[in-house]
């Protein structure tokens, strides 16, 4: 069986954590490398080239889980730059 790898380069990406501790913001960027690659997996389409994406706005509790927030924000990520939205 062969494995169709797609290498994904993220220049930036900005995240506003407000209303999230300093301490759980950087648990949740910790994180959000594993996450991010789980949830492209999970996503079938290829990547689409852009210069920006929005990926929009996640409501979470001001002290969230890390990974689970982490998790959330990647599949967000994730079914952006896939095209399918979220």
């Amino acid at each position: 069986m062969t494995t169709q790898r797609t290498r994904l380069h993220i220049e930036r990406l900005a995240l506003d954590l407000r209303g999230i501790s300093p301490e759980k913001a950087h648990a949740v960027a910790d994180a959000l490398g594993p996450a991010l690659r789980q949830a492209m997996a999970v996503h079938s389409q290829a990547p689409r080239s852009a210069a920006s994406l929005d990926g929009g706005r996640i409501a979470s509790a001001a002290a969230p889980d890390a990974t689970a927030l982490a998790a959330r924000i990647a599949q967000r990520v994730a079914g952006t730059v896939k095209g399918g939205g979220s």
